[in-house]
Formats: structure tokens, C-alpha cells, sequence
């Protein structure tokens, strides 16, 4: 069975952090293969310019409340988004780690199959 992890990371617009992402998943991806990751920078990144921030955000928090779990990358303290989602996780149960920029080969999952 698998187990559906939401990929939180600071995004901001910025390409770079799209590119980021992209090399967290596909690396996670090969290394978890019983695990399906779920980026919300591409599922919906592309209305970034296009929703003000709040309405956007809505989307994350929606995608989100189906996953299993979280897993926090990059500088997520001065994310304000990744904040949001770390505070929506607590509100609603949802288990979350804080990998930060610590080696994914590492990082396992945290509820079970």
C-alpha cells in the first residue's frame, strides 16, 4: 500500500526552488518506491502570478488534507508558507518531520503501511 507524501518547500515563484523540488522528488521517488510524493509547487505553481496568496495557499492546505504525512525541506522557517502547512498539519493531525536540508537518503516514513 502506498503511503501519499505531501513535499512541503519554499517556493516564492522562484524557478530555483521549482528545480529543487523537481531533484527532491525524482531522488525520493526512486529511493521510496512504495511512496508516491506529492509537490504542490507543480501541481498548481503555475497560478503563483495568477491568485493572491491566501486563495492559493487553499489549494496547498486542500492537496494537503489527502495526504498520509509531510515531509519539510529547504529554509522552512522563512517560509510563511511552510509554516502554514506545518501549523495546518498540527491542527488536523497530520504527521509531519522537518528534513531541512539533512541527506534524503535518510529520511524514512513516518506512519506506517
Amino acid at each position: 500500500m502506498s503511503v501519499l507524501v505531501y513535499i512541503s518547500h519554499p517556493y516564492g515563484g522562484k524557478e530555483e526552488n521549482k528545480q529543487k523540488i523537481e531533484e527532491i522528488v525524482k531522488t525520493l521517488a526512486v529511493l521510496h518506491k512504495d511512496t508516491v510524493f506529492l509537490s504542490p509547487v507543480h501541481a498548481s505553481g503555475f497560478l503563483y502570478d495568477c491568485l493572491d496568496y491566501d486563495h492559493g495557499m487553499k489549494y496547498c492546505l486542500k492537496l494537503l488534507g489527502f495526504c498520509d504525512e509531510m515531509w519539510v525541506f529547504g529554509d522552512w522557517k522563512e517560509s510563511r508558507g511552510c509554516r502554514r502547512e506545518i501549523a495546518f498539519c498540527e491542527k488536523h493531525e497530520i504527521p509531519y518531520q522537518i528534513v531541512g536540508d539533512k541527506p534524503w537518503h535518510k529520511i524514512q516514513k513516518i506512519t506506517s503501511d
